[in-house]
Formats: structure tokens, sequence, C-alpha cells
């Protein structure tokens, strides 16, 4: 809370600022209310990364798909992410998170029921890859949840929204498997994964807007309304004067100012890093099914060439028998335990040591996955490596959010999410296709990559735990 005087003695104007108002309010009613709504969209962006490393064999069982086409799919997927993040970011930071929240859940969906009627391959790739643009809006989710999120609970509740990410990705495994088992499928099963879009879609009225969009792009009646709501909800009242009026002078979501003076290093360390995550988590999400299938990847490939001899050959239709969902389900699963330690240590430790140490202990265990040993081991390590990997990725989501300023904060998170799916388009060549022909190239490449974001995580400029999320670059914020 602010005091100014004005002509020595006459009167004193009261201000608070969002900060203020959230920190009073604190972690209640009308934050778990945004998080459980928030957390429909993030199931809905799990389900459909998920059933991209089990697609190729699904749809080979219909049509000739070849191993190169499988990239394709997966790339049309990942570009159009990295299209829609930094668009809808924009689009977020102009005219606020719920309409591009809402843009999403509606292409998402429509799109989605679309795609299971596709004719051919082309097709498939065209409805993926708008997909992939709509996917770029889910983000603003975890955007409103932390705008909204008191200063001590930032780090813990920035893990929340993830649990519904790995819930997520156990529903499309059951989903799968049941499908799969009676219907026999793909198309049922790429029309029920979009039924979370329809959820997001019939309860986007309850989505507030954020209180920190309205202040900066002038909407000062629309803020502290919205704040009253938050007051209410949670049994507060809004702390006595008027909230402090932004005066933000810079344009909202204006790529320019990620690589301003200011922000330059931070942004350029924290683009590496978004990268790298993406390209390790992404990697152990696709090598996950060869694992599963085959037993390890070990350094001999001699198994694993029998069934793709060069990049041309035909994907052979192979179903998933019910161990191979279980061991998906409970490899999915690790995400679980990993989450709730995270969770424990966003407070506790400084996020540039936690994102450091958990990218070297990453790439360590993803060395590991080339043991030759018995099954049940490897499964463990990847069990342990998805679970610290995912968990990294939502550290550099929190660390991003808590970095940038409101006026840009949405496309700061859509150009990290663009250069995370710059990860996601290289992947599929080292996670689907070079692991079959040199495991120990592609293991060592993925370890290599994250290991590097570990160093990287050391020289970010300041660290974000307990800092106050700001409004604009103006000293008037102040």
């Amino acid at each position: 809370m602010t005091q100014t005087s004005r002509n020595s003695g006459e009167f004193v104007d009261i201000t608070y600022t969002v900060d203020v108002v959230v920190n009073k309010a604190g972690y209640g009613k009308f934050q778990i209310r945004l998080l459980i709504l928030a957390g429909l969209g993030w199931i809905a962006d799990s389900c459909e990364i998920f059933v991209l490393s089990i697609i190729g064999q699904l749809l080979a069982c219909e049509w000739t798909i070849y191993r190169g086409q499988l990239a394709i799919i997966t790339n049309a997927v990942f570009a159009g992410f990295a299209i829609g993040s930094v668009g809808l970011g924009i689009i977020a930071d102009k005219f606020g998170r719920k309409k591009a929240l809402g843009v999403s859940a509606l292409m998402l969906f429509i799109v989605g029921i679309g795609n299971a009627f596709v004719p051919s391959f082309f097709w498939m790739v065209v409805c993926r890859s708008i997909i992939g643009i709509a996917l770029g809006g889910v983000n603003q989710g975890l955007t409103l949840c932390t705008e909204y999120c008191p200063i001590n609970k930032r780090g813990k509740a920035g893990f929340y929204l993830c649990y519904f990410w790995s819930l997520g990705s156990c529903i499309v495994i059951l989903l799968s498997w049941v499908v799969m088992e009676y219907l026999n499928s793909w198309r049922f099963l790429i029309g029920f994964i979009s039924l979370p879009c329809l959820l997001v879609i019939i309860s986007y009225k309850w989505y507030p807007e954020s209180a920190r969009y309205y202040l900066v792009s002038g909407q000062y009646e629309r803020a502290v309304e919205t704040l009253q709501k938050l007051s209410n909800m949670n049994g507060t009242d809004l702390p006595p004067g008027r909230l402090f009026h932004v005066k933000a002078q810079e344009k909202r979501g204006d790529l320019k100012n990620l690589l301003s003076k200011e922000y330059r290093i931070t942004s350029l360390l924290l683009w590496y890093i978004w990268f790298a995550s993406a390209f390790s988590a992404y990697g152990v999400f696709f090598v996950s099914p060869v694992i599963i299938q085959n037993g390890f990847l070990g350094t001999s490939n001699s198994s694993l060439e029998n069934s793709f001899e060069d990049s041309s050959q035909v994907i052979p239709c192979l179903k998933f028998t019910s161990q191979n969902f279980i061991d998906l389900l409970w490899t999915s699963a690790a995400e679980f335990p990993g989450l709730l330690v995270f969770t424990f240590l966003a407070e506790k430790c400084r996020r540039k040591v936690l994102v450091s140490g958990s990218c070297i202990i990453s790439s360590i265990l993803l060395l590991l996955l080339l043991l030759r040993t018995q099954k049940i081991v490897i499964l463990l390590i990847l069990f342990a490596s998805r679970g610290i990997i995912i968990s990294v990725s939502q550290l550099v989501y929190i660390v991003t959010l808590e970095a940038y300023p409101t006026t840009f904060r949405s496309i700061g998170i859509g150009c990290g999410n663009f250069f995370s799916k710059v990860g996601g388009i290289t992947i599929p060549y080292v996670a689907q296709v070079l692991v079959i022909e040199n495991p120990t190239a592609a293991m060592g490449l993925i370890s290599g990559i994250i290991f590097l974001a570990g160093i990287a995580a050391v020289f970010l400029p300041f660290e974000t735990k307990g800092a106050r999320m700001k409004e604009g670059f103006l000293k008037n914020e102040e």
C-alpha cells in the first residue's frame, strides 16, 4: 500500500496495488475455482499431445504410413503450436487472457471433432497443424492462475495446474485402452479426446479476466470490480483507498520488449531452457513406447532394426497389448510423485538452483536409459526421468511468468512456447528415427542438451522467487 501527500498535509491519498489485494485475499475459493477451470484446458492439451506417441501405430492399421510421415504428423502439431503460442500470446496481451483461451478451446473442439473424419493422410496433417495452433492458447490458464496467486504460494500453486496435465495423460491412456479394446477405431479415440475442450467452452462464462490485464489496458473499473469479486469470494475486503492507476505507456504484447536492455539476457537464456526442457521432455515421451514394447534401448539395435530397416519402410500395424497400456499408465503416473516433490521444493529452494539441479539430474537419468539390465530397472529409471523432466518444464513456465511484466507477460510465455515447440519439431527425428538406428547417439544428444540448460539457468540475471509481479516498465507503478 502506498501513501502520497499533497500540499504538505492537506490530505493523504491512500492507494493499493493488485499484489496487495491478492496477498491479502490469500489462496482461497476464487483461486481453487480458477484452478479447476484452467485445469480442463490442460487436460485437453495433454490428451492431444499424448496421442502423438501412439498415432503412428493406430493409423498404420488403416492406412499405409511410412516412418517419415510419422515425423510429419508430429511436426505439424508442434509447428502449429509454435505459431499459435506467439499469435495467441499477442492476443492475450492485447485483448485479454480469457479471449485467447476461448479462441483456443473453440478451435480445439471444432477441428478435433473434424479430425476424426479425415479421409487421408494429407487432411490428417492439416487438422493436426490447426490443433497445434489452438494449443498455443491453453497456457493462458496458467497465466490467469499465476496473476491471481499470492506471492507466498506462487511457486507451489504453479505446480497445481500441472497435476491436471498428468491426469490428462492417464485419462487418454485409459481411454485408448478401452476404445482400442472394444471399438478398435482410432477415429472414435480422436473424437473422444476432444471432449475436454467442450467442457472448457461450456464453463467459459465462469472464467475471470485478469485484473492486471484490465489495469494495464485502461479498464480501471473492471479491474476494481474483478478484485472485489476475488475479495468477496475469499471472505476478505478490499484495502482502504483506491486501486493504484497504472499508466502503462508501452504497447501491450510488443515482441521488442523481450529483447530490451532490461530483459535481453533473461529472454535469451529462458528461450534456450524452454527449448532444452521441451526437447528432453518430448524425447522421453516418444521413446517411452519404444522402451515399453522392446524392454530397453541398449547399445545394440538389431531387434529394433529388424522392424525398421530404413526411413522409407512402412510402419507395421502393431496393436498395443493390455500390458503395454498398463506400463504406459504407471510410467506416466510417475509425473505425480515428481510433481509432489517439486510442489514442496518450489517454495523452499531458489528457482535458479532448482531449475539448474533438476536439468543436470535429468541428463544423467536419460543416459542411464541405455543400460542393458532388467526391464523393471529401466522402467524405474524412465519413471524417475519423466517425473523430474515434467517438473522442469513447469518450473520454466513459473519462472517466465514471474520474470516479465503484465504488458508482455503472455507474449513472453508465447515466445517461450515457440522455442519449446522448436524442440518439439526437431525431437521426432531423434526420439522416433535416430533412436532406432543409434540409441546411444540419440540419448546422448538429448542428455547433453538438457545438461546445458542446467548451466544456462545458473546465469539467469535475477531470482524470481518471492518477487512481486510487475505491471510494466514504468517507475510510476512502484
